[in-house]
């Protein structure tokens, strides 16, 4: 994923820019905004990073509730936001009468839009900063990914090798019901989250592994899908739909590259429309 850059210049530079760009009209504005993006200096390490993000949210009259590597909580009069730095899909700079610095991300569930404004003269520190961090965090992500998986790996070989497969806890149960009767209720978000909590207790349940999976896919939570998919897999590896499931995982990846690439965010606002939820479709196993 690449975030667009953008700067601004403070004093007389900032001003005769903003008057000239108010003459330009969009089309200069845009390529003025991509000429300067290009000088934009990132922040030398993670704490520079932190430290810039902070700045340009406080001097933009936001106040701070959170910050670390990975995400950002912020809030203004009309409530609290947040952003995982590892789905920041966009950024954009406009011109109506001053710089607008705007940034659009993706969360786990939905998409927002416009999120922030940020001061024009810590738009560029701050466009650079969440570029930088996000850039940590994926692979952050990655690697705590490539670990878990490694592990889950020794598990599911355990339980394929066990003659007599363990009884699912009374715990994990009660997640199962709570998840197949808001899958019913096509309450995906509360399906999921009883789907997680009954995989906690008892990840080597393939059924839930694979809904799991396919209600994230279906909720465009594409790195989460990835994963539960890859987990019933180790399972199941000799199952009848293992090759749908493979390719199931090349779909989400592909997907989740045009998401972090930020083009179809790009695209919704060419078309001047926003995108819908998805629709929930497909079935769950028992």
């Amino acid at each position: 994923m690449e975030l667009r850059k953008s700067f601004s210049r403070i004093g007389i530079a900032l001003c005769l820019s903003s008057l000239l760009l108010a003459l330009a009209g969009p089309a200069a504005t845009a390529q003025m905004v991509a000429k300067r993006a290009s000088k934009e200096k990132m922040p030398r390490d993670n704490a520079e990073a932190l430290q810039w993000v902070q700045d340009g949210l406080a001097k933009s009259g936001y106040r701070i509730n959170k910050i670390d590597s990975q995400y950002l909580l912020y809030g203004n009069d009309k409530g609290n936001y947040g952003i995982a730095l590892a789905r920041v899909v966009s950024t954009s700079v406009e011109y109506s009468g001053g710089y607008t610095y705007r940034v659009f991300w993706q969360d786990y569930a939905h998409e927002n839009r416009e999120a922030m404004e940020i001061s024009p003269r810590h738009a560029g520190k701050f466009g650079a900063a969440l570029e930088y961090l996000a850039a940590n965090a994926r692979h952050q992500e990655a690697d705590n990914d490539f670990r878990e998986l490694a592990q889950f790996r020794e598990q599911a070989n355990a339980w394929r090798s066990a003659t007599v497969k363990p009884s699912m806890p009374e715990d994990a149960r009660e997640h199962q019901v709570l998840a197949e009767f808001a899958f019913k209720e096509k309450n995906a978000d509360k399906a999921i989250s009883e789907y997680s909590a009954a995989l906690s207790v008892f990840p080597t349940w393939p059924e839930g592994q694979y809904n799991l999976a396919m209600l994230a896919g279906e909720k465009k939570m594409y790195d989460v899908a990835i994963k539960h998919m890859k987990y019933y897999l180790e399972l199941t590896p000799d199952s009848a739909d293992a090759q749908a499931a493979k390719d199931a995982i090349i779909i989400w990846k592909d997907k989740l590259q045009t998401v972090l690439s930020g083009a179809e965010l790009r695209a919704d606002s060419d078309n001047g429309h926003k995108r819908g939820g998805s629709a929930f479709l497909g079935g769950t196993r028992k």
